[in-house]
């Protein structure tokens, strides 16, 4: 048989996954590695989509998405994330935020063209890189997690044609303070560069810290592609649908690459998605401080462990180093689901700076997270 496709064969199976099969046909296992959160998505996004249903939208959707549910994208963005958006011409429907960085990356990149990003970072944007001929420079993140700044300066070549941001981040938790994004912005315009920023998360930030959409700074929106999704804020990742915020220019690219690839997505869902967008947001207030209170259950008791961490800013994900044990990452998830039924995503599939470190969701019931503190204590005794 002839050679099958040499870039995608260069992305290797999922940790993820593999982890999943270990876990597989055990009921005692308490999972920290699902990266979406548990609360029950609301019930007038299921209704708005049963109601979709029952009236036979099941055609093809608008190649950008239903002009309703893009017009309430619109007036969030105008409220919420301060950027002016025209929802004829800035706006596009995705399969969920994953197809959201194809998109952006189909849209903008040659192969040979060269990405940014901080590393330790989310897996998907390495694999894209692969499958567009993308070179990706990994910038190691500073100890706290933040980005290296000067570093980031330092590796713009003329090859580079953007930098992608992730804040708050999977898997790190940190989130950008306003300072640092502005510095990020001033390299990317001195250096006529695109801006990615992956915003799925933010709503989930801590400790008053404010998020900023990079599009809403002056001189960025041209140069900015927003990525957002309906999943985490509404717990709907079932739902598959993102968005894309960028010039119109991109945005018609966009909608090209998606005419003769997906050729849309979900029609009946993204009645659910207008229905979401219509909610007072503030049922979300009880949500995120459950979620807090996660955060400092799992910071504290992994510090008192004695892991290397760093208390995240955002996001639901925690990231520790197994170094203080004397352990690779997959060396740990590995033996701590066999012996204690805990399972936690090894680190080293965000990048070549974390093979140390391990990936910890928070986004599991209180008693349960509580369950699986006490067993990685136990855990780490006995190394």
């Amino acid at each position: 048989m002839k050679e099958l496709s040499q870039k995608v064969t260069q992305a290797p199976k999922s940790k993820i996954r593999e982890l999943f099969d270990l876990a597989s046909g055990r009921s005692d296992v308490i999972s920290l590695g699902i990266g979406q959160p548990d609360f029950l998505t609301p019930q007038p996004a299921i209704q708005g989509n049963i109601e979709a249903l029952n009236k036979n939208i099941t055609t093809y959707a608008p190649t950008r998405g239903v002009p309703e549910l893009l017009q309430l994208l619109e007036s969030k963005l105008t409220k919420v994330n301060e950027i002016q958006a025209s929802w004829e011409d800035n706006i596009i429907l995705t399969n969920g935020g994953s197809g959201a960085i194809t998109l952006a990356y189909a849209s903008i990149f040659n192969p040979g063209d060269e990405l940014i990003i901080s590393s330790p970072n989310f897996v998907s944007y390495y694999y894209c890189g692969i499958f567009f001929g993308v070179k990706v420079i990994e910038i190691e993140r500073n100890n706290d997690f933040s980005p290296n700044i000067e570093k980031i300066k330092n590796a713009v070549t003329d090859k580079t044609k953007a930098i992608l941001i992730n804040s708050p981040n999977n898997p790190t938790g940190y989130a950008l303070e306003r300072k640092e994004l502005e510095e990020l912005v001033d390299i990317v315009i001195e250096n006529d560069l695109y801006l990615i920023s992956d915003e799925v998360y933010e709503n989930y930030v801590y400790d008053g810290l404010k998020q900023v959409s990079p599009a809403s700074l002056n001189g960025m929106f041209e140069r900015t592609i927003t990525l957002n999704a309906m999943s985490k804020l509404f717990s709907a990742t079932g739902f598959r649908l993102g968005y894309v915020v960028a010039s119109k220019e991109i945005i018609d690219l966009m909608s090209v690459y998606t005419t003769y690839t997906v050729a849309g997505t979900n029609h009946a869902a993204q009645y659910g998605f207008i229905e979401a967008l219509k909610m007072d947001t503030r049922f979300f207030i009880d949500i995120l401080r459950q979620f807090d209170e996660r955060r400092l259950l799992v910071y504290n008791r992994l510090k008192g462990m004695g892991f290397d961490v760093v208390k995240p800013k955002g996001s639901f994900y925690i990231m520790p180093s197994a170094k203080n044990f004397n352990m690779t990452g997959t060396e740990f998830s590995r033996e701590i689901i066999k012996s204690k039924g805990v399972a936690i995503v090894p680190g080293d599939i965000f990048g070549s700076y974390s093979n140390d470190k391990l990936r910890i969701s928070y986004a599991t019931e209180f008693g349960k997270l509580k369950e699986a503190m006490d067993r990685i204590e136990d855990f780490v005794k006995t190394i």
